[in-house]
């Protein structure tokens, strides 16, 4: 009965997510010209294009090579248009995203196994999610990040965890080394990996010898397979340098004080779009997050389109700006409900009651969220502060809705609690999937 309730909910975000995909025009993605100039240049001319023909060039090729060739196979089926016919990965990719689904609902389980009908609400939170839902129809490597990424973690989590063996250090390290190939913000998940592993020592789990063997072959194999491109490309920017506009300044000093500590929360409360909010991290970030801070999903219901925004991304309506403010307005609850969980989930280190699959969880996020944070200094842009994305961290968000369920869970015996955060959870849980809509 478990299963079968869970397919019927994938199933479900399966047909929005298929859906969206289906009548979101692939000119509607963020840098959408940058990443089809990469996609078409690597296709038609067999080469990595310069920074000076795409910016994006510092990403490594082979997102743009497979999303390429499937668009070749399918570009009958769009009038032979290359551009239309990207279509077909972002159509994949949503299928992919099913599955990656289904890889958390399992994770959750095998982590809480006395708890599996927290599951549902768990894959429900986690699939309803506005900044999940924007990125599958788009053209991006995010998506295809998260997939990878959900992958990579289960497949630590159910076989590498219970024995880490040699053979299946080689199957991680392989995997691994394919998620590096395809975006370099996907070392954060690999240096997680790493330190689990050492930590697997430390609670002599496994000997420090073996930790040592195991952190060198995964080491060795992920950097063969996805380190090539920024070794050979190091010096054409593979690690963003070219797009580095105040490399003359100490990164730790490029952003102003307002970066951290404007909250404009009335107003995120009532107009979360831009220009609002400018270089400001914590309501763009949170309007992101819930919403759509950029304009870039939107719906066809509010009446503008994907052509209309492109010439102007400011338009909205009304009926649609007070929709982004519901959505800010009832995901108050839900935000706290994750920060208290994952806070909570730190503090219970110190018990020594945690999983050593939780500690992966939880090293991951932090890394990814310092990363990012880093990159927000790295790359600054003090007119508007388009790096603040939380698309940006796609791939490790699911680990804040674990823990806000397992913290649902430790409340579940006080029920003037639980009940209440619960419905709170829930109606908030509505308005996300009314949201996602395309």
């Amino acid at each position: 009965m478990n299963k079968i309730v869970t397919y019927l909910i994938l199933i479900f975000f399966g047909g929005i997510f298929l859906s969206n995909s289906w009548n979101f025009s692939p000119w509607g993605g963020y840098d959408k010209d940058l990443h089809f100039a990469y996609a078409k240049i690597l296709t038609f001319e067999k080469r990595i294009p310069t920074y000076d023909e795409t910016p994006e060039s510092y990403n490594p090729p082979p997102f743009y090579y497979l999303s390429g060739k499937l668009a070749q196979v399918f570009s009958p089926f769009f009038n032979d248009d290359f551009i239309e016919s990207l279509k077909s990965w972002q159509m994949l990719v949503a299928g992919l995203v099913v599955i990656a689904g289904l890889a958390w609902w399992d994770i959750f389980n095998l982590l809480n196994r006395h708890k599996a009908q927290f599951s549902w609400l768990f894959i429900i939170w986690l699939l309803s999610l506005p900044v999940l839902n924007k990125m599958i129809p788009m053209y991006n490597l995010e998506t295809t990040q998260f997939v990878l990424t959900s992958f990579i973690i289960w497949y630590f989590i159910k076989f590498f965890l219970p024995k880490p063996t040699f053979n299946r250090i080689i199957i991680l390290g392989l995997i691994s080394g394919l998620i590096l190939s395809f975006r370099l913000m996907s070392f954060t998940l690999l240096l997680s990996l790493g330190l689990t592993i050492i930590y697997m020592a430390v609670i002599k789990k496994i000997s420090w010898k073996k930790m040592l063997t195991l952190n060198l072959v995964f080491t060795l194999i992920t950097l063969i397979i996805g380190g090539q491109f920024y070794y050979l490309y190091k010096d054409n920017g593979a690690f963003g340098e070219k797009m580095e506009d105040m490399a003359h300044i100490s990164w730790w000093k490029r952003q102003p004080k307002t970066f951290y500590t404007d909250t404009f929360f009335r107003t995120t409360m009532r107009r979360p779009i831009r220009p609002n909010f400018p270089n400001r991290f914590i309501p763009i970030f949170y309007s992101d997050f819930w919403g759509d801070y950029w304009n870039y999903f939107p719906q066809r219901r509010f009446g503008y389109t994907i052509s209309d925004l492109r010439k102007d991304r400011q338009l909205i309506s009304p009926e649609r700006l007070n929709r982004l403010a519901w959505q800010n307005r009832v995901n108050l609850i839900p935000t706290l409900i994750i920060a208290i969980g994952y806070l909570s989930a730190l503090f219970s280190i110190a018990k020594k009651q945690t999983k050593i699959g939780e500690i992966l969880l939880m090293t991951f996020f932090m890394i990814t969220f310092l990363a990012f944070f880093y990159m927000n200094h790295k790359f600054a842009n003090l007119y508007k502060g388009d790096t603040i994305k939380a698309s940006y961290m796609l791939y490790a968000l699911p680990t804040l809705i674990f823990f806000a369920v397992k913290q649902l869970i430790s409340w579940q015996s006080i029920k003037i609690i639980f009940y209440p955060i619960l419905f709170a959870v829930i109606l908030a849980i509505g308005f996300n999937i009314e949201f996602i809509f395309f």
